[in-house]
Parts: structure tokens; sequence; C-alpha cells
């Protein structure tokens, strides 16, 4: 078996060598002649969206680990990945790797991070390492994450196969991509880092997706709970790692993914001696666990540093808080510590009794020190509450113009951040109570407006709807829903009508309430007397033609069909059809005079005849096949060298000059319509 040395001389020997290449050749002409900068790829492993190579770096000389996309996807999931990469290359620290260089290669982003040999933390419990060498790796994924925290950035997917662990022992903690930064306790670089542009704010949704590992999420992870997300988040996964490092088990199991989600969100396990009665797991150990692990997250450690400082504790031989030590366990500890010292005052009881007066009045003297801390941490307090309060309107902002974009989950994020800071902004609490009710959490709203003047119409709805839904985390029947959007309407309160239609798109609804809700909505809001709505299945085709009263249709947002039929309507723009799978889409007849809103990612088929469109230049470079622009005012033909995926193309009788017909390419099929 070789030696760790033997490797290293054999590396240093080879870099020797190509110091002595690199001396025959100026770096400067190297450096200028690159063309790519990175090259000699190989696959190294992929995970649910990203592949990662291996690569080597011609500027700098290192090898480096590049990664990307694994599929082409829409805009949404590259800014996604862009701000994975821009959050991992703000956390500087031993711990967390370090992100080298982002870039768009054609449409495909990337980014480059420090490549890390050896295996990961899940690998490495296989091999059943001593408890020491466990704790002292858990200890640096702990100083990675209290840095995170204190730069107000939390992962939410720490588990043992996002730790990397090196021949030399050195740890990392990798994959931020679920990572998200809290608002009231990030610095200014972070918190433009983590605002949106106005393409996310056409692409950004909500639904109900789990965000996080299951076997390692904390209860607030599910959709199951309503608790907000936090550094408590990151605590509880922490202790389900330290949960595995003890047992070498997950501390959640079940025999299906609904039936594990439940269990973590009732915080349902089995406690680590219980799990592995074989194996000797410390009790101090097994306590400080099950307390991080606590459901409630106010009854966890309230920071990584707490948590950290119990694990040293437990190290260096003194209790641990959570295991409520007796007085005789403490000294029995004591004694552990400080062997010869016991053993000397076995021979001379006076000294022991000494020594007893001695810790008495250590604590005495701790304990007055406690309460000079405990004034000290009032008086910064006080100041920290005064510099809140003037950056309180700054979030404000923030959240109102999220909502006002429908982004209602940064604008939930940044209204409690400005009422956390300062508990007097009425501006906040209103918002907050707006976008509760939207959610249709009126306890919650109710509660929010009462601290600030509002609509009286809007307290009596939520009293209203109180009584017929007590519970926030539950959702009305969708008869009782098109009552409280039809209120809304009446009451003219439109800013709520557009949430709750908006919100209810967006949710993870089964298709039978979604189809309900669309009718429902769409009857109600054009004031239709009847409504020709058909959804086919089997093709995923939704047919809303032949309605002329419909000048709006935001509710069939999100709606999971391929092809839409939307022909002998009044709707004049795109906004409706967005976040859908759509390949097929037609709109002829309708009252659209601009394609600047379309989503054409997808679309193969479109038709717009018979509409006022004029400009095509939202087609250019896109994946459509067949397009039928009869009947519009489209006046020229030069659109068509920029659709070089275009087959079938369908105009009116006399609607181009044969000339002009004359010079398109000839695998181009022109059709004529009546």
């Amino acid at each position: 078996m070789s030696r760790p040395e033997d490797s290293f001389n054999k590396n240093m020997a080879s870099l020797f060598d190509e110091v002595s290449e690199l001396d025959a050749t100026p770096l400067t002409d190297i450096i200028s002649s690159a063309k790519e900068r990175y090259h000699d790829f190989e696959f190294y492993t992929e995970g649910g969206l990203k592949k990662i190579f291996r690569c080597q770096d011609r500027k700098t000389g290192r090898e480096v680990a590049m990664a990307s996309l694994k599929d082409e996807l829409n805009d949404a999931r590259k800014e996604s990945f862009f701000r994975e990469a821009r959050l991992s290359a703000s956390l500087q620290h031993p711990n967390i790797v370090p992100v080298y260089d982002i870039g768009l290669k054609g449409n495909s982003p990337w980014f480059t991070m420090k490549f890390i040999s050896g295996q990961s933390l899940d690998e490495l419990i296989k091999t059943h390492p001593q408890l020491n060498q466990k704790l002292d790796i858990f200890l640096k994924i702990c100083d990675a994450m209290a840095y995170a925290h204190s730069r107000g950035v939390i992962h939410l997917d720490l588990k043992p196969d996002n730790i990397r662990i090196n021949e030399y022992g050195d740890v990392v903690v990798v994959d931020w991509g679920l990572g998200q930064i809290l608002a009231s306790e990030c610095d200014d670089d972070l918190l433009e880092c983590y605002s949106f542009n106005s393409h996310d704010l056409d692409t950004m949704t909500i639904d109900g997706n789990i965000k996080g590992t299951p076997g390692y999420m904390a209860p607030e992870q599910t959709s199951l709970v309503k608790d907000k997300k936090g550094t408590h988040t990151d605590i509880f996964s922490l202790a389900c790692i330290l949960y595995t490092l003890l047992t070498h088990q997950k501390p959640f199991t079940g025999k299906d993914l609904e039936h594990l989600i439940r269990k973590t969100a009732e915080c349902q396990f089995v406690k680590p001696s219980e799990r592995r009665q074989d194996i000797e797991i410390p009790l101090p150990l097994e306590a400080v666990c099950l307390k991080a692990m606590s459901a409630k997250p106010e009854d966890r450690y309230q920071s990584v540093s707490k948590l950290q400082r119990e694990i040293l504790n437990f190290r260096d031989g003194f209790a641990t808080s959570a295991e409520n030590a007796s007085l005789f366990k403490l000294l029995q500890l004591w004694i552990k510590r400080h062997k010869p010292l016991a053993i000397a005052s076995a021979f001379a009881f006076i000294f022991s009794i000494a020594a007893v007066f001695a810790v008495m009045n250590n604590l005495k003297l701790a304990e007055e020190n406690a309460l000079q801390l405990a004034e000290k941490l009032r008086i910064e307090k006080d100041y920290a509450i005064k510099i809140n309060k003037d950056a309180a309107p700054r979030f404000l902002e923030r959240a109102e113009y999220a909502y006002q974009t429908f982004n209602f989950a940064d604008a939930a994020n940044f209204s409690s951040s400005a009422v956390e800071l300062d508990p007097s902004l009425k501006k906040g609490w209103l918002l907050k109570g707006k976008i509760h009710f939207n959610a249709q959490e009126f306890n919650a709203a109710l509660k929010a407006f009462s601290k600030t003047s509002v609509n009286s119409q809007l307290i009596e709805i939520c009293k209203k709807y109180i009584a017929i839904k007590p519970d926030d985390s539950l959702q009305l029947p969708n008869d009782d829903f098109l009552d409280l959007f039809w209120e809304c309407i009446k009451a003219k309160l439109k800013p709520q009508v557009a949430g709750l239609m908006h919100n209810k798109a967006f949710s993870d609804i089964d298709l039978d309430e979604r189809i309900a809700f669309c009718k429902g909505v769409l009857t109600i809001h054009n004031k239709l007397e009847s409504l020709h709505f058909e959804y086919h299945r089997d093709t995923r085709h939704l047919d809303i033609s032949n309605n002329p009263e419909i000048g709006t249709a935001l509710t069939i947002q999100n709606f999971p069909c391929r092809s839409i039929d939307a022909s002998h309507t009044s709707i004049n723009n795109f906004i409706c059809f967005r976040s859908q799978p759509l390949e097929e889409l037609n709109v002829s007849h309708t009252k659209i005079i601009e394609l600047h809103t379309l989503q054409v990612e997808d679309i193969r088929k479109l038709n717009i005849s018979h509409t006022s469109v004029s400009n095509l230049t939202k087609l250019h470079g896109s994946k459509v096949t067949d397009l039928n622009i009869s009947h519009t005012n489209v006046q020229d033909l030069s659109f068509i060298k920029e659709m070089p995926r275009l087959k079938r193309l369908t105009l009116h009788k006399d609607q181009f000059k044969q000339q002009e017909l004359s010079q398109i390419k000839k695998d181009l099929e022109i059709v004529y319509a009546l």
C-alpha cells in the first residue's frame, strides 16, 4: 500500500517537470494564445440538475471542477443556476467550496470551482470511522454553517452526500442550489445579489413542491408545516447528520415518499440509542441530537455556535446543557478531566473541600459575569433596534415591489423582515395581511390587519371565512373560494381579486379542482351567461374558443396543457398562457396586436390569423415549425431568414407579391387560407 508522502513526492516531481516546460515558453504567450480557457474535460459526477466535469484551466494551470446544467432548461432554471454560483462565490470560508469563474457558453450556463477529490461523508460513514474523527468532521461542518449564517445565508439541503472530505482531512460543504438569503440578516452585497430582474418577474412562480432531501429535512421544509424556514432549519439538518454519524442510518425512513414526508412533518423518529442497540452511543451526544431535532424551531439550539459548543463540551469532558446533568454526573466528569487532582483529593479530604469552595466561588463569579454580559447585551439590543428601525422601509419597498409583480414568496419574506425590524411599521403589517389574505390564511391576515388601519370590508370578509375555515393550513373548498372571489369583485378589491386568482392558479391542486376553479373564475370574472370550456386529458388540449366575452383569462395560467384553442375570444395579450408547457397555440380572431408577452420557448405551431399583429421579431430563433399569419398586418417576409426551423407557412391570397414569394427557401411549404 502506497504512503501519502510517496504520492506527494511524485506530484512534486511532476510539478517541477511542468515548471521546466513552462520556462521554455513565456507565460504571456500561453495566456494570450488560449482561445478556450478550459480543456481536457472528464465527466466526474452528476446530480438532479447539474453535471460536474474535471477540467484544466489554461490561464492558472490548475485542475478545476466545472458545473453545468444537464439539459437545456428554461430561463428560470438558468437564473437559479447562476444564483447558486453567485451565492457560493460570496461565501469565503475554508470549509465551503470556492467558486472561481461563472459564464455562459452559447445558451448554456456554467461555473467553475475548486475540485475536491476524496469521498463524501456518506461514503466515509460506511467505513465505520472512530467517534473522534466523526466529531472533528461535524465540527468543521458547523464552522462552515456558522459562517454562512453570519452572512445571512442558509443551505436548506445539508446531508452527508453534500459534505466532501479529501485524503488530507479537509472538509467542505458543497451544493448550495437550494440556498436562500435571510433578508433581515444579510449584508447589502448579498441583498443586491438576491434581487430579482425583469426576467425573474416573468418566470418566477409559486408552487407546493418540497425543497430539500427527504430524510434530512426539517419539518418546516415539508408542505405540511407552515413554519418559516431559517437558520433553525439548517440546525435541524445538522442534527440529522449527527444522528447518522452516531447510528450510521438516516433518522427518518418510510415505506414511500408520502409516508416519509408525513413522519418528517410530525418529527417521528427513533432515538439513536434505541435505533442501534448494538452500538454504544454516548447519552450526552444523544441528548444534543434530540434537542437540535426538536419539532418546534424555538426548542432547538438558537445558533450553530451553541450546537458546536455542546459537541466541544462533550469532547473536552464537560457536561452538555441538553443532558441536564446531575451534580453527581458533573463531579464524575470533573474527576475524569482531572485524574491527578482527584487522586490527590482522595488522600487529602481537606483539599477536596477547598476545591469545592473554589468551584462555588467560580460559579458565583460566573454568575456576576453573566449579569454583566446580560446588561451589555441589553444595551447592544437597544442600539440594534434603532438601527433596524431605520432599515425597515428598505425591506418594505422590496416587499411592495414583489407583491405588485405577484412574487408572493419574496413579498412574504421581505414584509416579515420589515415588521420584525420595526414592529410599528403599519404599511408593513398591511401588506403582510394582504399576503396572508391571498393565501387564504385568514387568522394570520386578521392579526396583521389589527396592527394597522385597513378597509373594514377586508376585516369583515376575514371574520366570515374564519368561521367557515378556522385552520389557516387548509384551503377553502372550490365553491366557497368562488364566493370569496365574487365578494372581492363586488367590493372592488382589485388587488385581492388578482392575488387570490394568482395564488390559486400557482398552488398545488389536482386537475379536477383546477378545472372547476378555472371554469368558475372565467364565468364570474367575465360575467358570462354560458362558457365553452373543454379539456381533453388524453391529448392535453384545452379549448376555450368561441367565447367572445372573455377578455381576461389569467386563471388558466399554470394549466397543464400542451395545446390551447383560444380563437374567437377578446383576449388581448399572452400573459394568460404563461407557465404552461405549450407546443400549439391558436389565438386567431382575437384582439391581440403584438407578440411581446408571448413565451415562445416550446411552441411549435402558432396561429395568429385575423389579428392586428405586424411585427414577428419575437419569433426569431424560435422552435416554431408551423405558422399562420393570414389576414394579419405582417407586410414582409424577412422574418423567414430568422426562423430556420419553419416548415409550413399559411398566408391569405395576394398577401405578398409573387416576386417576394419566389425568394423564400424551397423547403418551406406555403399554404393559402380561405
